[in-house]
């Protein structure tokens, strides 16, 4: 099959990351696949290298460009494509546009839950909803969801677990150093409690700097440390947080990394890995913690109680106590957790698992649009 998979960027985010590892595995299994971005900064597009997958950048100069939408277009029929899927929304947005009228099929994607869309979304929402085959959620949350978004019978909304390649993760997590932990926090023996996100509402930071700060004054050999955007951004969020973090004086206790490219590694060097979420889909980057040895403690969110293996924990308080007690005893357990993660992302969330699901889905859909 030809697969045009349509995504606004591919910057640091879950839905990036498995937008490039579908692309990857679909390729490997004898698909011809191309990403094409709707913006030119596209960090992480040397993650394809070598892999087979064709890769377009074009350029968005509006919200709503005509230019674009017409190249992108051409180029789905030119490319002879039998499937095109939209990834987040600008993603689904131009790609059920492009699509209309070509008898291609074409799947949006759901990658959360329970978001509101601003107006001009909402507009273009309910423009490109009704040019979508079918929907493919990345958790049974997200396709709960979809079906109060999209006017489809239930049977075009699909379920596809996220997925991670084991011997990607077990080449990157051996070939890391152990000088990674020391480099940020220096010789002395401290734990490392970790939260990789973007500082923004959904992911809760205030909550996750009184997680910190709680486990911080517990225990003075606690470090947590902060991966994604920089505290200093200008946001009125960030300006919150970074108040906040003031308040709190956890300078020394907490440190920002910025932007990585190294997460995987860093993960894999930490003690403990929490999610404070409100709301998402499924979490890559817990899928990524769990792959590399590192136990995982999260808020309750969408699929999370299926995902993690012990019922602890997911600490359905949404309070820095009762958060600190559950990463006290994931560190506590982390040789039994460690073993019981890996084994559910063996049976559950592989590559080759992804691969396969989004293959029959495709095949299902392209002859039906033939």
């Amino acid at each position: 099959m030809r697969i045009v998979i349509v995504i606004s960027s591919l910057k640091y985010g879950g839905a990036e990351t498995q937008a490039i590892a579908q692309a990857r595995e679909l390729v490997r299994r004898g698909h011809a696949v191309t990403l094409y971005a709707l913006n030119r900064d596209n960090p992480r597009q040397t993650e394809l290298d070598g892999s087979g997958v064709h890769f377009i950048a074009d350029q968005k100069r509006w919200s709503f460009d005509p230019a674009v939408l017409w190249r992108l277009r051409r180029y789905l029929l030119a490319s002879g494509a039998d499937v095109v899927q939209g990834f987040l929304f600008d993603g689904n947005f131009y790609a059920c546009l492009a699509a209309a009228g070509t008898g291609l099929a074409v799947l949006s994607s759901e990658r959360s839950d329970n978001y509101r869309l601003n107006r001009a979304q909402r507009l273009g929402h309910r423009i490109a909803r009704r040019l979508a085959d079918g929907v493919i959620a990345n958790s049974h949350a997200g396709r709960h969801f979809a079906q109060s978004m999209y006017p489809l019978p239930p049977e075009h909304l699909h379920v596809v677990w996220n997925g991670i390649d084991l011997a990607a993760v077990d080449r990157r997590v051996g070939a890391a150093g152990d000088g990674l932990r020391s480099a940020l926090f220096g010789a002395a023996p401290v734990r490392v409690a970790c939260m990789v996100a973007n500082i923004k509402p959904a992911k809760d930071f205030l909550l996750a700097l009184r997680v910190a700060d709680e486990l911080t004054r517990r225990d003075p050999a606690w470090r947590v440390l902060f991966v994604g955007d920089s505290v200093s951004e200008l946001s009125d969020y960030h300006r919150e947080v970074r108040q906040l973090y003031e308040a709190l004086d956890l300078r020394g206790r907490v440190l920002f990394a910025g932007h990585r490219a190294d997460v995987l590694e860093l993960l894999s060097r930490c003690d403990v890995m929490f999610s404070t979420s409100v709301n998402e889909g499924f979490p890559n980057v817990v899928l990524e913690a769990m792959a590399a040895g590192t136990p995982v403690v999260s808020t309750a969110y969408s699929d999370i109680r299926l995902i993690l293996p012990q019922p602890w924990q997911v600490v359905g308080q949404r309070a820095a106590p009762a958060l600190a007690d559950a990463i006290e005893r994931a560190w506590r357990e982390r040789a039994t957790l460690s073993h019981e993660q890996r084994q559910w992302v063996e049976q559950h969330a592989t590559t080759a698992a992804l691969g396969a699901s989004l293959q029959q889905l495709y095949q299902h859909y392209a002859v039906g649009a033939r």
